[in-house]
């Protein structure tokens, strides 16, 4: 059933694999999987492939480097159903402190409320291309209340090598005069970016 369910997740989208793609068979490989769970990555994969979407555009970003890690800085505008843009608003805060790393995270979603996200990881042991690293998320919400979570998580170690080589090419791209979201584009444009690490 797993291999069956690798398969058919070939057909996914190349963006969709080039994001999800190695959590995806990570999961898969580490968990029983059902007729039922086959069905419905058939059934996942088809109302991707079939439902039109309009691809969301970069208004703005800003990457800096830090001490022990980076800073970036996001306005993309989301296309809506009924044809209308909602505009998300982000800043990312990464700081690796070698054994340990902590992440920030502050979204605002058109007129909803801001959300922050606090992550704290201990990094744990190496399998292949992947560490699993000990995590507690504390989420800020709008009302003053805050949710704890404590979990054991995978973490790719190929997504340091793709996010510097898209930083890097953010960068090129900006010292050229590209907009943020022709830069994008000319990225999608490229393929898949698991084989960029």
């Amino acid at each position: 059933m797993k291999r069956l369910t690798l398969w058919i997740a070939r057909f996914y989208p190349s963006w969709w694999r080039s994001r999800y793609g190695q959590e995806f068979d990570a999961l898969i490989e580490d968990t029983p999987v059902t007729l039922r769970d086959v069905f419905g990555v058939v059934l996942s994969v088809l109302e991707i492939r079939m439902k039109p979407t309009a691809s969301p555009r970069i208004v703005n970003l800003a990457s800096r480097d830090i001490p022990h890690g980076y800073e970036l800085e996001t306005a993309v505008e989301y296309p809506r159903e009924d044809g209308s843009t909602m505009l998300v608003r982000g800043f990312h805060r990464e700081i690796d402190l070698g054994d340990s790393y902590v992440t920030l995270s502050h979204t605002a979603r058109g007129s909803a409320p801001a959300q922050t996200i606090l992550v704290f990881g201990r990094k744990g042991e190496l399998d292949g291309d992947f560490r699993t690293d000990d995590t507690e998320m504390l989420v800020l919400l709008a009302d003053g209340s805050v949710q704890r979570t404590e979990q054991t998580v995978k973490t790719s170690l190929k997504y340091d090598a793709v996010r510097e080589r898209l930083r890097d090419r953010y960068r090129k791209g900006k010292l050229a005069g590209l907009t943020p979201d022709q830069i994008h584009r000319q990225i999608l444009d490229e393929g898949n970016l698991a084989s960029w690490s």
